[in-house]
C-alpha cells in the first residue's frame, strides 16, 4: 500500500538525520575538542570565585591594567549652608520720651552717626542753661576762695567746700548734657536700616528697641563641615561659593568652630563673602567649595574600586606578578572619574576583570590606555 510506503520512507529519513547528528557530537568528543568558555568582565566576582580557586592564571583570564601616573590634584571640601549678615544690631533708646521725628527710612544705607530717631527734649534745654549758670557761680566762688587762701584770709574748710560745690555743679551739667544727647538716637555703625520698630508720636521708655541695622557689605556664609574633613581647612583659605540663582563668588575662611553641632556632629565654618553691590541677601542657600590643599592622586573609573569589609575603598595592583589590594582615598570625584590617593607612582593598576582576581593570586594582565 502506498501510504505504508510513505510512512516507512519518512521514518528511515528521520533515523538517518538523528544518526548523523549523534555521530558528529561523538566524533567531536572523541577527538578531544572542548567547548571554549568565554568569560565576560561583567561577571560578578562571586561567580568567578565559585570555580577554580587557583586564580585567574589557570583560567587563562587576561586582566586589563594601566600604569599609575599621579598628578597634583587640589583637594576640595564641599559643604552647604546659608548666608548671614556680617552683623545684626538693634539700636535702643537711652532715655524715656516721646518721639517727635523719624529721620531715616527703612531699607536705606546708614552711616555711623546718622540720626535715626529724635525724642522730645522736654525742659532739658532750660535745665542745662541753669546748670551752666550755677557752674559759673561755683567756679568764681572757688577762684575767690583760692585767692584769699593764698593771702591767709580763707580757712581750709571753706576752700574745700567751694571746691566740692564746683565739682558737683560740673557733674550735674554733664549729666544734663548726656540726657539731652540721649534724646537723639544715632546709628552706632554703618549699615542698612532693615527695620524701624517705632512710630512718630509714640512714647518710648529707656532700652526700647527703635531700629535694626544689618551689615551687608560683607556677608558671613556659614557652612556645616563633617568632622572628618574640618581638619583640612585653614583660616584664610580661598573658597568658591555658589549662590542659588545668583551665580558664584569667591570668599575667605574667617572662622572655624572649635565645638561641633550636638545634633549633626558637624562644625560651622564661616566664610567672608564680599557684597558691595548688595545683590546678595541674608538667608540665601549656598554651596561652598573649599580649597583643602594639593596632593598626588590618580584618575580612574570608580568601577575599578572595591569596598573592604570595614567600608574602606581599595584598588588592586600587581606586585611581583600577584594581585595586591591597596587602600585608597577619594580626593575628588567627577561625572565619570574619581581621583584617588594612596597608589604608588608607576604601579600597575588592575582595571577590567580585577573583580575576578583574588588578593595574592598570580595574575596575567595587559596594559591599556589610562583613559
Amino acid at each position: 500500500m502506498k501510504w505504508k510506503s510513505s510512512y516507512l520512507l519518512a521514518g528511515l529519513f528521520a533515523a538517518a538525520v538523528t544518526g548523523w547528528m549523534l555521530s558528529d557530537d561523538l566524533l567531536g568528543k572523541a577527538e578531544g575538542d572542548a567547548p571554549v568558555a568565554s568569560v565576560s568582565a561583567t561577571t560578578s566576582p562571586e561567580a568567578a570565585s565559585s570555580g577554580d580557586s587557583s586564580g585567574a592564571a589557570k583560567k587563562g583570564l587576561i586582566v586589563a591594567a594601566v600604569e599609575v601616573k599621579n598628578q597634583p590634584i587640589t583637594r576640595v571640601v564641599r559643604a552647604s549652608g546659608v548666608s548671614e549678615a556680617e552683623f545684626e544690631m538693634t539700636v535702643s533708646a537711652k532715655a524715656d520720651g516721646q518721639i517727635i521725628s523719624l529721620d531715616a527710612v527703612e531699607g536705606s544705607d546708614i552711616r555711623a552717626g546718622d540720626v535715626l530717631v529724635r525724642l522730645d527734649k522736654g525742659t532739658l534745654v532750660e535745665q542745662i542753661s541753669a546748670a551752666k549758670a550755677n557752674l559759673e557761680v561755683a567756679k568764681r566762688r572757688r577762684e575767690v576762695t583760692e585767692r584769699l587762701a593764698k593771702e591767709n584770709f580763707s580757712a581750709p574748710l571753706e576752700q574745700a567746700e567751694r571746691a566740692a560745690a564746683y565739682a558737683t555743679a560740673k557733674v550735674n551739667l554733664r549729666k544734663l548734657e548726656e540726657q539731652l544727647s540721649d534724646t537723639v538716637i544715632v546709628a552706632p555703625v554703618s549699615g542698612l536700616l532693615e527695620t524701624l520698630h517705632v512710630e512718630k508720636g509714640e512714647r518710648v521708655r529707656r532700652d526700647t528697641a527703635t531700629a535694626t541695622l544689618l551689615g551687608l557689605d560683607t556677608l558671613s556664609v556659614v557652612v556645616a563641615v563633617p568632622q572628618n574633613e574640618v581638619s583640612r581647612i585653614e583660616l584664610g583659605t580661598k573658597v568658591k561659593v555658589e549662590i542659588a540663582g545668583n551665580g558664584s563668588r569667591h570668599g575667605t575662611v574667617s572662622k572655624i568652630a572649635s565645638k561641633s553641632n550636638a545634633a549633626t556632629r558637624t562644625f560651622d565654618v564661616t566664610i567672608d563673602l564680599p557684597n558691595h553691590d548688595r545683590k546678595l541677601r541674608v538667608g540665601m542657600s549656598v554651596e561652598a567649595t573649599i580649597n583643602a590643599g594639593t596632593l598626588e592622586a590618580f584618575a580612574m573609573s570608580p568601577a575599578h574600586l572595591s569596598v573592604a569589609e570595614n567600608g574602606a575603598l581599595a584598588a588592586k595592583i600587581v606586585v611581583d606578578g600577584k594581585a595586591v589590594t591597596m587602600p585608597v582615598e577619594v580626593v575628588r570625584s567627577g561625572a565619570e572619574m574619581v581621583f584617588v590617593s594612596g597608589l604608588p607612582d608607576g604601579a600597575i593598576l588592575l582595571t577590567v576583570g580585577q573583580g575576578f582576581v583574588e588578593d595574592g593570586a598570580v595574575v596575567t594582565y595587559k596594559l591599556t590606555s589610562a583613559s
